[in-house]
């Protein structure tokens, strides 16, 4: 297996590990790079650049995730499913295009149909936290008997509508796909994080008014899959909130909003989930930390109480210590939110039963 140090240059990395480095290092980040500094060690990027956040260059970090890709590879532990081309070698490394959408699937040991889980990382609309909110989350659900895909959505500088095409797209083109996934096309869940819970919880509200624009697109980018969702219902069923962004009008994540719509404020309440819920919407676990400092988590208790309200069978819980970004949330009193949420997505089926 090919390996790298700190005295390969950035560019030879990138070279060999993309697209699967956006996982860890969106083009966010690493487009702060200087072009002067791309061709030099990372030892010299790491002594001589400061990130925003006020730390060196994270080249152990880089190294360590470009081993990791590496050794999927060669174990074939995973596979990248484009969405909106067909040849997965043309996919980019840019997240700003549709060429850079994709699908990361775990290949598991599950035998047989199993239910699905698409996970939409969060960043804000900025960028995709893949790893603590990605990997490590389909890590712990395939241990649960899921089979977990990792979906790579775009972000800013693209807005409203585009990410909530990119999940809408996914949840079709699996349902589409059911027997060569082996997947269970009526247990299909999509769970976010943050920004990611935000995409969720819309994109779950506006299935049906976003399904003519996702058709008329796909007619132009990949129009063999128009028939193949011509019929698929894209509305997923079931949804996990992981301390989401919900509203844009009351304790509003602002930045968020920003990033996704760029500041159209006609779309404020036209975008706040707990506004555009109703009562068909699928069944929903929602969690968040009370002393969460980043997103407060009125937009948790919000988001509940609007569900409630329509009598959606919904479960919130509040965990006091965990603040923001804590994914599994191993070391806090949120660590035991994914039993709590597999729990109550057993109990409702059964009770449908």
């Amino acid at each position: 297996m090919k390996r790298f140090d700190k005295h390969n240059t950035l560019n030879e990395i990138l070279e060999e590990t993309r697209p699967e480095m956006a996982l860890f290092f969106p083009d966010s980040l690493l487009c702060l790079v200087p072009e002067e500094y791309r061709d030099k060690p990372l030892s010299f990027i790491e002594q001589h650049m400061v990130m925003p956040w006020g730390a060196p260059f994270p080249a152990d970090d880089l190294v360590r995730e470009s081993a990791e890709i590496m050794q999927a590879r060669e174990e074939k532990t995973w596979n990248l499913t484009p969405l909106w081309i067909e040849d997965p070698s043309r996919l980019t490394f840019d997240t700003n295009n549709e060429d850079s959408v994709f699908l990361l699937h775990l290949n598991s040991r599950l035998s047989g149909t199993c239910p699905a889980v698409i996970i939409c990382p969060g960043g804000g609309y900025e960028n995709l936290a893949c790893n603590s909110e990605g990997l490590q989350i389909a890590r712990r659900m395939e241990a649960d008997g899921y089979r977990c895909f990792i979906l790579t959505y775009r972000c800013s500088p693209n807005r409203y509508p585009a990410p909530q095409l990119d999940l809408l797209l996914a949840v079709g083109y699996l349902r589409a796909n059911a027997a060569q996934f082996e997947i269970d096309p009526g247990d299909l869940m999509v769970l976010g994080f943050s920004a990611g819970g935000h995409l969720c919880a819309s994109a779950a509200a506006l299935h049906e008014q976003l399904r003519p624009e996702l058709m008329e697109r796909l007619a132009g980018r990949r129009p063999g899959l128009v028939p193949a969702l011509k019929d698929i219902s894209l509305r997923p069923d079931k949804v996990c909130l992981c301390y989401p962004v919900i509203s844009f009008l009351e304790e509003a994540h602002e930045s968020s909003f920003q990033s996704l719509t760029g500041g159209d404020e006609s779309l404020r309440g036209a975008l706040s989930a707990e506004l555009i819920a109703d009562e068909d919407y699928p069944k929903t676990f929602i969690w968040a930390c009370l002393d969460d400092g980043l997103v407060p988590p009125g937009n948790a208790i919000r988001m509940a109480k609007a569900l409630e309200e329509k009598d959606v069978p919904c479960e919130l819980r509040l965990y006091p210590q965990g603040d923001h970004g804590c994914g599994l949330a191993a070391g806090t009193s949120a660590a035991g939110w994914m039993d709590d949420m597999l729990r109550f997505m057993k109990d409702q089926v059964q009770q449908k039963n």
